[in-house]
């Protein structure tokens, strides 16, 4: 990918849109560029006569629109599809042309479920926590598990996007299913984080003590918060943040927790004060 590639075609007036991506497409170069960097992304809704009449029409490369219907109507699949783009384009070179060929088989030869969840998870890895919410359930609905696990992870992901819209009570429902679904510690220690950021001090503590919290998992997650906080923090908070480990360093062990509870309510009614003022 390291060398000057000649364009093809012309540029599009009308762009072809991926919904997939949420992308534009105006040249072939684009097309191809789009196709490499979003490999595990790629499944048959791609292949479409819409996207061949683009190409005849739009980048006026008739000859390659053919080749991409004859693939479609020969039923090679997503790997010959793709092929046939990649190599009449000269976008890649040979040895990385056979690689590209081998990564798509590996994605054709995957379940249906891990080829949805691939997906799902690129719009969590971009935050388009609505494409992705709407993948996640509809795998859970329509999809069969082989095990715990796999749907485990998805709760816990669905978790993560409830997390990253600040609604940390959904956010901790769908860990505590997934840590009781597969028993893994980090969505343990995600629910904890998330009754922290919704619960008062007390309510916390006395959650923590009803479901029988192991104290290592509650002291790991107390660590996570303060560090969460020391990176947000600015110049005023972080001093404040520095105080409080001190307290640790010093051996001062209640008096460093009570520090850091106030230092997570500060910034739990901060986040509160900004919703009230938005809505």
């Amino acid at each position: 990918m390291d060398r000057i590639l000649i364009c093809q075609g012309k540029k599009a007036e009308q762009p072809y849109h991926f919904q997939e991506f949420e992308l534009n497409i105006y040249t072939i170069e684009e097309l191809c560029y789009c196709f490499y960097k979003n490999l595990h992304m790629l499944d048959e809704n791609i292949m479409k006569e819409q996207l061949c009449q683009f190409v005849e029409r739009e980048l006026e490369l008739p000859q390659l629109a053919e080749k991409m219907r004859k693939s479609i109507e020969n039923q090679k699949g997503l790997e010959g599809f793709v092929h046939a783009v990649m190599d009449d384009t000269g976008y890649l070179r040979e040895e990385e042309l056979a690689k590209l060929s081998q990564s798509l088989r590996e994605v054709e030869g995957k379940s249906t479920l891990l080829r949805r969840k691939a997906k799902a998870d690129f719009y969590l890895e971009n935050k388009r926590y609505q494409k992705a919410f709407q993948e996640y359930q509809e795998i859970l609905r329509e999809e069969e598990f082989e095990n715990e696990a796999d749907k485990a992870n998805i709760y816990h992901n669905i978790g993560t996007i409830y997390a990253g819209l600040f609604l940390f009570e959904e956010a901790g429902k769908n860990y505590a299913h997934a840590y009781e679904l597969s028993g893994d510690k980090e969505s343990l220690g995600c629910y904890l984080q998330a009754l922290h950021m919704y619960l008062p001090k007390e309510a916390y503590v006395k959650r923590v003590a009803e479901e029988m919290v192991p104290e290592e998992n509650a002291l790991a997650t107390e660590e996570t918060l303060l560090h969460a906080l020391e990176k947000a923090a600015v110049s005023e908070k972080r001093k404040k943040m520095d105080k409080v480990l001190e307290y640790k360093k010093a051996g001062n062990i209640s008096r460093y927790y009570e520090k850091l509870n106030e230092c997570l309510e500060e910034y739990k009614q901060e986040y509160k004060n900004s919703m009230e003022s938005v809505k």
